[in-house]
């Protein structure tokens, strides 16, 4: 199928590989509208691991490009035996949420996938009606498409899928999975308005043989990763993630149409042909009523309902109908049949606003370039769901799903949907732009605007109107020169019949990325908590304790980590003798069991402790040691309300340190250069307020491993702390797989400053956005206390030439409204938002520390 090896499976989507074939054969391969299909959520497990989510591919065969070549290859054989086969299909897509759940959370370099479901652009996509559940909760993280000609097959198909996919959907619904069916007898191939579907799809340039007419485009407007691709044709700018290579962006929609409505409608105007044909005297013999009721749904559509473009049978459709000759279906540019007296673009024979004109215009010359054009096509097909329309069933729900695919959602769907379709001033036609109107089928108008204030101004026998219009969002002033009616042509009050019941954006990866995933282990979640245990700590212990199996919970859900890929470790801690006599740590290493780690801070009471700092270098070097697993995000959240021995504080009874010789700054430089990333929660307003070098000794070694402090003012927001400290943790370390490579190289002859000013513009070019913590920083800004922060961040180890740096605060580190139980609430959330200065400098940092490992 393919000239060259390497693009041996660059789609193995069944319905665009359905197109490609069909391109290349003088015969069509009309067995594909036969297949049923349908749509199912794919949930994350919450009870298996990432990885075992991801050897579920393994088992997983969906229908390559290779595979789909021979089945059509069999089948039409066994067509000119006068026989049937009956092979299923199968493929799936991912959203972002759902590539995130995987543990897949790189950019992929499509910025309208990557930004998050199709349901933020709603509105702007003209959507003006309720979406159905199943796309209503953003929360769909994937679809699989299953296609067979007869019912068993299909249905053995389906069952077979979800069989598979068991463990990792939870509570599949009836409603998740829609069923489409192609129409059958006369109307097979056809949609429920009737009119022959997925005629026109682009043959990619060099690949396959483009019939007469057919758009040809090269093969990156459709797959990722060649020429045509947006990403791929500028190098100028971030490059796709290598695994996005031979894939491409699907995006499904669901169409309901109102049939009945149409017909009637229809049949209401046809009878007024002559006056809105604009060469009406052509039409010979006259039209009658019933042939007039078609053309008005031909302008409508651009085609006549046998798939014979209205380009080439201006009043009637031809006999025999050429809508199945691949020769002259796409033979036409709306231009060369046109009376020598016109000149451009004219809406002579076609509407500028039929629906076909409106999404692929052809020959716009001189106003709009072809190659620019060429980059807004995509590959699309629709099956028909619901019943057939008669009298008994008029009432009942029909529509079509429809599916499209291209390497790029802005330039492909997006822009067709609201450049092309939803612009009232689109195709380009004139110098002086012209007010044509919406596509008729998927145009999706405004609400009216309320006039606030109109006028005139008369010039030269010309009357030119201003208007000023105000929605519910912004305000508006309008000026244009009035277009006089022409009285012998009256169009028809345009209406709309398709109503959107939602969609997504998905990614369709090739067999090789999916077979790459399936042998990927994910990475996992290992959380060391150290928890300061003497007397103060009370409340902090029952609530870490009360908290944690819903701290588990909570990070399950986020779709991230699935039960098996979580562990959870103990470290609790007091003083060295003689400050107490107790112990200095208690471990409990890292495990899946949480009701055993429960089970420790049970049995701790938080008593004894002596003077002021505590043993945290001793918990921190235990923490050092602990069983991590090499492969998992490595996290430690110290929570205390004082600092180690050593530091400088006036009460500290061990000023010299750790006994054991255990260095806080040697000991957080080593987990930066593991990967270990360190938080401190700070129980507040104890430290801060009792502690004078605690909060920039905290900040300063946290920032060595890309970690941070926070100030803890509410103790029953812990958890939400931990989840966001998590989610945070791994989409860093995930930019840091990304980004170590090149940072190393830089790093060789740049100061850090300027790779940070680097990165910072190359990820906001890039729209990374990542999941975070979202929280008031309890803290107020100190000149001071910045600089300490910056002399304990570049020191390696604990002495007097430090501390001699280090000044005192002499200012409240709290700000007001935190320094008191009864002050404001602490109100933490995981939010997606874009990368901030502060997370780039923190992923440059982890990427310089390990470089050094």
């Amino acid at each position: 199928m393919y000239p060259s090896e390497h693009l041996r499976k660059p789609l193995h989507c069944l319905v665009l590989l359905r197109h490609i074939y069909r391109t290349q054969r003088k015969s069509r391969a009309t067995y594909m509208p036969d297949f049923p299909r349908f749509i199912k959520r794919l949930y994350s497990s919450l009870s298996k691991t990432q990885m075992d989510s991801r050897m579920l591919f393994r088992s997983y065969k969906p229908t390559s490009t290779h595979d789909a070549t021979q089945n059509l290859r069999e089948i039409f054989r066994a067509k000119s035996d006068d026989r049937e086969v009956d092979i299923p299909m199968t493929q799936i897509a991912f959203s972002r949420l759902g590539l995130n759940a995987l543990g897949v959370n790189e950019p992929t370099g499509d910025p309208r996938f990557d930004r998050g479901p199709m349901l933020q652009d709603k509105y702007i996509l003209g959507d003006r009606s309720d979406w159905d559940p199943l796309f209503n909760d953003a929360n769909t993280h994937g679809l699989i498409t299953v296609c067979a000609k007869g019912k068993e097959t299909f249905g053995k198909a389906k069952d077979d899928i979800i069989r598979l996919f068991q463990p990792s959907i939870r509570d599949l619904k009836p409603s998740d999975i829609v069923e489409g069916n192609v129409r059958p007898g006369e109307n097979k191939g056809k949609e429920h308005f009737g009119y022959l579907d997925s005629l026109s799809q682009p043959s990619l340039r060099d690949l396959t043989h483009a019939f007469p007419g057919q758009h040809e485009v090269d093969p990156g407007v459709i797959v990722m990763g060649y020429k045509g691709d947006p990403i791929f044709d500028n190098p100028e700018l971030p490059q796709r993630p290598a695994w996005t290579r031979n894939g491409s962006m699907m995006v499904f929609r669901k169409l309901e149409q109102d049939v009945p409505e149409f017909d009637q409608y229809l049949k209401e105007n046809g009878k007024d042909w002559r006056n809105f044909a604009k060469a009406p005297d052509e039409a010979q013999p006259p039209l009658s009523d019933e042939e007039g009721a078609e053309l008005f749904g031909a302008y409508m559509v651009g085609r006549w309902k046998s798939g014979t473009p209205l380009a080439l049978a201006h009043f009637r459709d031809t006999v025999p109908p050429i809508g199945g000759n691949t020769k002259k279906t796409n033979d036409f540019d709306y231009v060369k049949d046109l009376p020598r007296s016109i000149a451009g673009p004219s809406d002579r024979y076609c509407p500028f606003t039929a629906h076909t004109r409106k999404t692929a215009p052809r020959n716009l010359d001189p106003f709009i370039h072809r190659k620019y054009m060429e980059s807004a096509i995509i590959a699309r097909a629709g099956i028909p769901y619901g019943s057939e329309c008669t009298e008994a069933t008029k009432d009942e729900k029909r529509g079509l799903l429809f599916v499209c695919y291209q390497s790029s959602i802005d330039n492909g769907f997006y822009l067709q949907t609201t450049g092309f379709a939803n612009n009232d001033f689109f195709p380009v036609t004139n110098l002086v732009p012209q007010k044509h109107g919406q596509d008729p089928i998927l145009g999706g108008p405004e609400p009216v605007s309320k006039v606030t204030g109109a006028g005139n101004i008369e010039k030269d026998g010309q009357i030119q109107l201003v208007i000023q219009e105000s929605n519910s969002w912004n305000q508006y002033r309008i000026s244009g020169w009035a277009e006089k009616i022409d009285p012998g042509l009256v169009k028809p009050e345009q209406k709309f019949f398709v109503t959107s019941r939602g969609g997504e954006y998905l990614f369709v990866p090739s067999v090789s990325t999916l077979q790459t995933w399936a042998n990927t282990r994910n990475p996992g979640l290992d959380i060391m908590f150290l928890q300061d245990a003497t007397g103060s700590l009370q409340a902090h212990v029952d609530q870490a304790r009360d908290s944690i199996e819903d701290i588990c919970d909570m990070l399950i859900k986020s779709g991230k980590w699935s039960k098996d890929d979580l562990r959870v470790g103990l470290i609790a801690f007091r003083d060295h003798p003689p400050q107490d006599k107790t112990f200095v740590t208690q471990s409990h290493e890292l495990t899946t069991d949480v009701s055993s780690i429960i089970e420790a801070l049970s049995n701790i009471k938080a008593e004894g402790g002596g003077d002021g700092p505590e043993a945290q270098s001793d918990a921190l070097a235990d923490a050092l040691t602990a069983n991590w697993r090499d492969d998992a995000t490595k996290v430690v959240v110290l929570i205390t309300d004082s600092p180690p021995h050593g530091i400088g504080e006036d009460q500290d009874k061990l000023p010299d340190g750790c006994p054991e010789q255990n260095d806080p700054l040697r000991i957080a430089n080593r987990m930066a250069k593991l990967g270990i990333t360190l938080y401190v929660v700070a129980c507040e307003p104890s430290l801060s307020t009792t502690f004078a070098m605690a909060h920039d000794f905290y900040a300063g070694i946290t920032q060595k491993t890309g970690g941070k402090l926070l100030g803890l003012t509410d103790v029953t927001a812990l958890g939400q702390f931990i989840v966001g400290l998590a989610s945070e943790s791994l989409e860093t370390n995930a930019l840091v797989s990304v980004y170590e490579p090149e940072i190393r190289k830089m790093a060789s002859d740049k100061s850090f400053g300027d790779i940070c000013e680097h990165y910072t513009a190359k990820m906001k070019d890039a729209d990374v956005h990542i999941h975070a913590l979202a929280v008031e920083d309890a803290y107020q800004a100190s000149d001071i206390g910045t600089r300490n922060q910056q002399i304990w961040l570049n020191a390696d180890k604990l002495d007097r030439n430090v501390l001699g740096q280090i000044q005192d605060v002499h200012a409240l580190r709290l700000k007001p409204n935190y320094r008191s139980k009864t002050g404001t609430k602490q109100a933490p959330a995981v939010r997606k938002s874009a990368i901030n200065n502060d997370q780039v400098q923190r992923v440059i940092r982890q990427c310089l520390a390990r470089t050094q490992a």
